[in-house]
């Protein structure tokens, strides 16, 4: 109080044209802390997200949308799918040794594994840290309602000798939820590539590096013995899509999406891996064969608004990756 006697009494002038902020404004995003900007984009991602299962039992099905477009639409799988899987899971238990610190590592998150690939040091890359932990937290929310809809048990549960690397996680097994943030992740970071354009060193290295890092942590759950390999293709289809949505929201631009729908009980899917090339397959549909139980078509969908608060941090992100420019 005595400091503020020495400031004086008299009434505060009044404000200038500057005094006040403008509301609702992009440009406010840098004075929030990072949690702050992260419940905003959250928000804004979710009013045009949304789940709904059909609980027909000859045609069950739970369909992801956004914007008012099905990107992703899954059948439950059947007790004879299981079983098949159950036993793709058990012949990656071999690969435990090589891959268990990673296996580790990323039950506690998946950044560290892509940054490599870009080259950025966490010191000077805080915006694009920042915008891929956001993309983990919402492709884990999108698969959420998938898994609960599905309600698929745990391969643990079905065959004891699996014994898993990591604690099993409480939740339904299929879609993977790693590898829906790796392949949200990977589409994300390629767009980011892609939009600085041919001078990026090594384009079409990076990219394809990136892909196989995110479908590395896709398999790397199967090998700790949580996942079947038809979680981390559903995964993949609803992961390729939220990074398009992420990518298209940063750049105030329409949706390129790919609409998946997917049934784990057809002939062939029931007893199908997944490898690299399926991966690759679902990153670039037009170029390669459909994985077996899976239709899709592109769709074209529009932003909800054309001032999105993801803008402000695409673009920094896009900053941070500056040093891959042959010019830079």
């Amino acid at each position: 109080m005595a400091l503020v006697h020495l400031a004086g009494t008299d009434d505060y002038p009044p404000l200038g044209a500057g005094g006040t902020l403008d509301p609702n404004a992009t440009t406010h995003m840098g004075r929030y802390g990072q949690d702050v900007r992260a419940t905003l984009l959250t928000m804004e991602f979710l009013e045009a997200f949304k789940a709904v299962y059909t609980s027909d039992p000859d045609a069950g099905c739970v369909a992801l949308s956004w914007a008012g477009t099905d990107f992703a639409r899954f059948v439950p799988a059947t007790a004879t799918t299981l079983s098949t899987q159950v036993n793709l899971v058990r012949y990656y238990m071999d690969q435990r040794g090589d891959r268990a610190s990673e296996i580790i590592t990323q039950t506690g998150g998946i950044t560290q594994f892509f940054a490599p690939v870009l080259g950025v040091p966490a010191s000077r890359s805080t915006h694009l840290i920042e915008l891929m932990l956001l993309v983990q937290h919402l492709a884990g929310m999108a698969s959420m309602p998938a898994k609960h809809a599905l309600a698929c048990r745990r391969p643990d549960e079905l065959d004891s000798r699996l014994v898993p690397l990591v604690p099993t996680p409480s939740h339904g097994s299929m879609p993977s939820g790693h590898a829906t943030q790796a392949a949200a992740v990977s589409t994300v970071l390629v767009a980011l590539l892609d939009a600085a354009g041919q001078g990026v060193s090594h384009l079409s290295e990076r990219r394809a590096m990136i892909r196989a890092t995110g479908h590395r942590v896709a398999v790397n759950r199967t090998v700790a013995g949580v996942h079947y390999p038809i979680d981390s293709a559903a995964g993949f289809m609803i992961g390729i899509n939220v990074g398009r949505i992420i990518a298209a929201l940063g750049q105030n631009a329409k949706a390129e999406l790919t609409c998946f729908s997917f049934d784990p009980n057809d002939a062939e899917a029931r007893s199908a891996d997944f490898i690299l090339r399926d991966a690759m397959a679902l990153f670039e549909p037009a170029s390669a064969t459909p994985l077996p139980g899976v239709t899709m078509q592109r769709e074209t969908v529009g932003m909800p608004s054309d001032d999105s608060k993801f803008a402000w941090l695409w673009s920094r992100a896009q900053d941070d990756i500056k040093h891959l420019l042959a010019s830079a």
